[in-house]
């Protein structure tokens, strides 16, 4: 049975009405539910096949849990590739180079000109948060709807700015020179890791959108 655009737009308002927020969840479900009704070879009607197709696949009534357990499969799969990414980048010569460079650089400010330090770091910090800034905008422009992919691509994007804000609370200022270039160094790298993690998570979407 060869389902039509009105029926499966129908599965993806019954997903939608039943908990499955996000559209790449749905869709991946869809693919699943379309799949299962068109190898039904027989006349029964898309209503019986549908109720059927839920219920083979257990996602009856209330999807909230399925929606739960969907993002945090995707979440583990973006934790795994972002640890993955600052392994890539600490391999990676040139980069590895950049952040000697950059970590030497900030010990020799903190040392030769300490009352610059706090400014650089500042830099240091904003820098990241302005471009995040500027791709969340730009991924809203681009009106992809609420995506699993995308949250979790910003999600870690922003986790080194989240990270850092610990050890700046807790340190005594007396040691901030001591440990900000270390602390500094550290939050570019997991920053540049989120960050080629949201790109590959704004990729995989636009792939997928326009393959629709």
């Amino acid at each position: 049975m060869k389902l039509t655009k009105d029926e499966i737009q129908f599965i993806d308002n019954y997903l939608k009405r039943n908990g499955i927020k996000y559209w790449d969840i749905r869709l991946e479900m869809i693919d699943h539910l379309v799949s299962d009704i068109e190898s039904v070879d027989n006349s029964t009607d898309f209503e019986t096949l549908f109720k059927n197709s839920l219920k083979n696949a257990n996602w009856e009534g209330n999807l909230k849990d399925v929606n739960i357990k969907s993002w945090k499969s995707t979440n583990k799969i973006y934790r795994v590739k972002h640890a993955k990414e600052i392994l890539s980048i600490l391999k990676h010569p040139v980069y590895l180079i950049f952040f000697v460079l950059l970590y030497l650089g900030l010990s020799w400010i903190a040392t030769s000109f300490p009352k610059a330090l706090k400014t650089v770091s500042f830099v240091v910090l904003i820098i990241p948060i302005i471009v995040m800034l500027y791709e969340s905008i730009n991924t809203w422009r681009k009106k992809l709807g609420r995506s699993v992919n995308i949250d979790y691509g910003l999600f870690y994007f922003s986790f080194g700015i989240i990270m850092i804000s610990t050890p700046l609370q807790l340190l005594p200022k007396s040691q901030l020179p001591d440990w900000l270039p270390i602390i500094l160094s550290i939050y570019v790298l997991v920053v540049l890791a989120g960050y080629r993690l949201y790109r590959y998570a704004l990729k995989k979407v636009l792939i997928i959108k326009n393959a629709l």
